[in-house]
């Protein structure tokens, strides 16, 4: 939907402007969903969670479409003089976040938390100290790398 063809002289109300931009807010974060299943083949997770079933031509053949999704979203919202919100979250935010969520999991892990699940045996314990604590390490240490880059000025 081109400018062009919406009816200036007819408006949403706000709500209806609201509900019209959430929606295509919500669309787009399904169309995100949907790359992500598709460009899961080159994924180097440790537990994927999809199966790649599709040719290169399917693949390819539903990118386009995907991006014609975007596109006639952004036409949609201004077409109707909708304003597409700015992002609101820092990546590095986002990113800091997962590295929390990651530490506590793996902190989880040690034999006092595990022992929840049943008794565990000595040596097993020993193994999941150093599983936890090897996690735990290498989340630290690019957390306090991020940090540290944080607080550098930007470059001029």
């Amino acid at each position: 939907m081109s400018p062009e063809h919406g009816n200036q002289n007819v408006s949403l109300n706000e709500f209806q402007a609201r509900g019209l931009s959430v929606t295509c807010q919500y669309i787009d974060h399904v169309v995100g969903e949907i790359e992500q299943a598709l460009h899961s083949a080159g994924s180097k997770a440790a537990f994927p969670r999809y199966q790649w079933d599709f040719t290169p031509a399917q693949c390819a053949a539903i990118e386009d479409s995907l991006a014609a999704i975007r596109v006639q979203l952004r036409d949609a919202l201004d077409c109707l003089a909708i304003p597409r919100p700015d992002a609101a979250i820092l990546a590095s935010q986002a990113v800091l976040a997962g590295l929390t969520a990651i530490d506590i999991a793996a902190e989880e892990l040690r034999p006092r938390y595990m022992r929840g699940y049943g008794e565990i045996h000595e040596n097993l314990g020993i193994e999941l100290e150093r599983i936890s604590k090897a996690l735990r390490d290498l989340v630290g240490r690019l957390n306090k790398s991020l940090l540290q880059e944080a607080r550098r000025p930007p470059a001029r």
